[in-house]
């Protein structure tokens, strides 16, 4: 029986993708597994990133390197694949930053970038907690997660980062970093910080480690945090801070996120902060160190903001602001000292 239906000439059919668009969708995939393994990466790149794998060739591309560096991960522990990684990795550090990577740029991995791809892969499961990811003084760096996941680390940071299909487990060894988890109720999102741990699945907090005590600020969501042997977790909610590991018991008080988290912006603010914290807080951004001389008032407080890492305004600032004086010592410090005011003479009484 013929078919009397009529097919309309000018309805557009979908059509295979060309050798050439399958070649260019692997390249770009290679490009992209490498910059979002790599020393940095900016807000901008997380973004363009998500929207070139809106595309179902881009994504079948990027997933096809993933599935590769899954089946080399298996033979990891070989001696030739480890020299043969640690040689690539090598090259990547030499080469940072990515310029062939920036907007507008034209990528120039080929095929060979895709084994290259894999073997870095690989050697990021050499080590027994992943990847390390770190920040010098005054640096700031973005790090993308495979899971979709991110950790913005702050100046002279530090975090490793194991990801299975169990859990998600990162250990902040140094500083402090915000975490923006994303949703995966199947594998939680655990970060410890001594003996701190906080469990999270879908949400956006930050953890600071500054000295004995752990700090925990919620911005987002709810997360559990566990101190040690302690008998059961800390539940939060948004808009709260906790510290753990001080003398005082912890309990979630009220924050305004926003200021504190700011540094995310290269900010630092202070709202009614001794003038001793604000100084140690602010010497974090910078080796130019500034330190509290005869007369300074530790216990002042100060409320100001400041651009992170700019330590000749934080010190214009806090002088005018408390009647300061600064002098440049021997080994560069910046000593701030109170301004020496004359002895009002006696008043002689009347006759």
């Amino acid at each position: 029986m013929s078919d009397n239906r009529t097919r309309n000439p000018t309805q557009a059919q979908p059509s295979a993708p060309t050798r050439e668009q399958q070649q260019r969708a692997r390249d770009e995939a290679a490009a992209w597994y490498a910059k979002m393994r790599g020393p940095r990466i900016s807000h901008r790149e997380v973004t363009d990133f998500y929207a070139w794998r809106e595309d179902s060739l881009n994504d079948a591309a990027y997933g096809r390197i993933e599935a590769l560096t899954a089946g080399v991960r298996v033979h990891a522990g070989d001696p030739r694949l480890q020299a043969i990684a640690q040689a690539a990795n090598d090259r990547r550090a030499a080469s940072a930053p990515l310029a062939w990577l920036r907007r507008g740029a034209t990528p120039w991995i080929t095929g060979m970038a895709v084994a290259a791809a894999v073997v870095v892969g690989a050697v990021t499961l050499v080590h027994p907690f992943g990847q390390t990811y770190r920040t010098g003084v005054g640096e700031h760096r973005l790090v993308a997660l495979a899971d979709g996941s991110t950790i913005d680390l702050n100046t002279d940071s530090v975090v490793r980062v194991r990801l299975t299909r169990e859990r998600r487990a990162i250990s902040l060894d140094k500083g402090q970093a915000l975490f923006a988890v994303a949703h995966d109720a199947a594998r939680p999102f655990i970060v410890t910080a001594g003996d701190t741990a906080v469990r999270a699945v879908g949400t956006r907090f930050e953890v600071y480690r500054t000295g004995a005590v752990v700090r925990v600020t919620l911005a987002e969501g709810k997360v559990q945090v566990t101190q040690g042997n302690a008998p059961s977790p800390t539940m939060m909610r948004a808009g709260t801070r906790l510290d753990v590991g001080g003398k005082a018991p912890a309990r979630p008080v009220a924050v305004d996120v926003a200021a504190a988290t700011g540094w995310t912006d290269g900010r630092l603010t202070f709202q009614d902060t001794p003038l001793a914290q604000a100084v140690a807080e602010a010497n974090r951004y910078s080796r130019k160190k500034v330190a509290l001389g005869p007369g300074a008032p530790a216990d002042e407080r100060v409320t100001a903001i400041f651009n992170a890492g700019d330590t000749t305004a934080f010190v214009d600032g806090v002088s005018k602001l408390l009647d300061l004086k600064s002098a440049i010592r021997a080994d560069g410090t910046i000593e701030l000292t109170g301004l020496e005011r004359p002895v009002a003479a006696p008043v002689a009484p009347e006759s």
